[in-house]
C-alpha cells in the first residue's frame, strides 16, 4: 500500500529554506499590514459610515500585503507548493469521508445568502465587500495555508502542521477583536472557534490539492458574514447577534456536522503521520 509522499520538499532552486520561523516572520508581516494598518486607516472613516470604513480598513491595506506575500512566494522559490500538493483522494487509504469538509464549508454560505437583505445593503455596498472579502480570502489563505504551511511540513508532520496553522489562524484575529475592543471572553472564544476553522481549511487544501478552492471558500463565507451582519469589521461580524429564523437548524446541523469533522480531520492527521513513520522504519530496515 503506497504512503503519502512529502511533496513539500525543499527543492533545487530554493533561495530561501523552508524553516518554520520565516513562515511565522511572513505571517507577522501580512498581520502588520492586513490587520494593524487596516485598522488605522478603517479609523479615518466618518463614524457611523460602515461602507467607508469597510473600504479604508480592506481596500488599502489588503494589496500591499498580498503583493508583498506574493513577491515573497515567487521570489522565495516556494511558489509550485505553495500552491499544490498532492491530494488526499490520490493517496492509500484515500478518506473520502474528507470530501466532506469542502462541500458543507461551501453549503454553510450558500443557505444564508437568501436572507441577506440585499436591496438595504445596496449595490455599492455589495461591490466594496465583495472585493474586499476576495483579497481577504486570498491573503490570509496564501500566507496561513500557503507560506505557512510548506515552512512547516519541510521539517514537521501533517498533525504539526494542521495544529500551528490552525492556532496561528485564530491567533492571527485576535488584532482586530483587541482592537473593536471585545472582552477577553470573546477574544478567546472567537480563537478556539477561529482556530477549528482553520483545521477545517488545512483540508480543504489537502483534500483538492489546491489552494485557489480555500481561497475561493474563505472568501465567499466572509462575503455573506460581512453582508448579513451589516458590520465592517471581522470581529464585529463574527459577534452580531443577527436572528437566523428558519435558517437556525440547518446551520446548527451544518456546524455540528463540521465540529465532528474537524475533530475526526485532527485523528486522522495523527494517523497519517503513523503510517508515514511506519513506512520510513520499514524502508530503513525491511525485516522490521
Amino acid at each position: 500500500m503506497s504512503q503519502p509522499q512529502d511533496d513539500t520538499r525543499q527543492r533545487v532552486g530554493d533561495r530561501v529554506p523552508r524553516r518554520f520561523w520565516i513562515g511565522a516572520v511572513a505571517l507577522v508581516v501580512y498581520i502588520l499590514f492586513a490587520a494593524v494598518l487596516g485598522n488605522i486607516t478603517g479609523s479615518l472613516a466618518p463614524d457611523g459610515d460602515v461602507t467607508a470604513e469597510f473600504a479604508l480598513s480592506h481596500l488599502i491595506p489588503l494589496p500591499i500585503a498580498i503583493g508583498l506575500a506574493l513577491w515573497f512566494t515567487w521570489w522565495s522559490g516556494w511558489w509550485r507548493d505553495v500552491w499544490r500538493n498532492t491530494s488526499t483522494l490520490r493517496m492509500q487509504p484515500r478518506r473520502l469521508w474528507l470530501i466532506a469538509i469542502p462541500v458543507l464549508l461551501v453549503a454553510l454560505p450558500l443557505v444564508q445568502l437568501p436572507g441577506i437583505p440585499w436591496v438595504e445593503r445596496g449595490f455599492g455596498t455589495v461591490m466594496i465587500v465583495l472585493v474586499g472579502t476576495i483579497m481577504v480570502g486570498f491573503g490570509e489563505e496564501l500566507v496561513i495555508r500557503g507560506i505557512l504551511f510548506v515552512s512547516l511540513r519541510k521539517r514537521h508532520g501533517e498533525l504539526v502542521t494542521l495544529l500551528v496553522t490552525s492556532l496561528l489562524f485564530g491567533a492571527a484575529h485576535t488584532v482586530g477583536s483587541v482592537w473593536a475592543g471585545l472582552p477577553p471572553a470573546a477574544i478567546a472564544f472567537q480563537v478556539a472557534a477561529l482556530s477549528m476553522t482553520g483545521s477545517l481549511y488545512y483540508w480543504v487544501r489537502r483534500v483538492t490539492g489546491r489552494l485557489w478552492v480555500g481561497m475561493a471558500i474563505h472568501a465567499l463565507t466572509d462575503f455573506t458574514l460581512y453582508l448579513a451582519s451589516g458590520e465592517a469589521s471581522a470581529a464585529e461580524a463574527m459577534s452580531s447577534s443577527d436572528d437566523l429564523g428558519s435558517l437556525k437548524p440547518v446551520l446548527v446541523t451544518i456546524q455540528s456536522l463540521l465540529v465532528a469533522l474537524a475533530i475526526a480531520g485532527v485523528i486522522s492527521a495523527a494517523r497519517e503521520d503513523h503510517r508515514a513513520r511506519k513506512a520510513r522504519r520499514v524502508a530503513a530496515d525491511p525485516q522490521v
